[in-house]
């Protein structure tokens, strides 16, 4: 059994119509690894990204509703870095 811990920064892409922003969110996760493969229910995550900056740019941005495509986004990315070092298969 190994615990691996790893901190990313990942971009949440937020189309606005009139333009793209990629928005930083600061990644913190852990997850446990037996026998070279991903223990599915050992995942812990940690987020960050400035809430305040993207509503003042963008104010009529819904929270909730950023905060669920965010997560989104971080569940990707991490399922990605998963898939690169061969802890999960590319079919999940």
């Amino acid at each position: 059994m190994v615990w691996v811990v790893e901190k990313k920064i990942f971009y949440h892409i937020l189309d606005m119509g009139f333009e793209s922003v990629g928005i930083p969110v600061r990644v913190k996760f852990e997850f446990d690894v037996q026998n070279g493969k991903f223990v599915s229910d050992s995942l812990s995550v940690e987020s960050l990204y400035n809430q305040q900056a993207v509503v003042k740019r963008y104010p009529g941005v819904r929270m909730d509703s950023l905060d669920k495509e965010i997560q989104r986004t971080i569940q990707r990315e991490i399922r990605n870095y998963l898939q690169n070092l061969g802890y999960i298969s590319n079919n999940i």
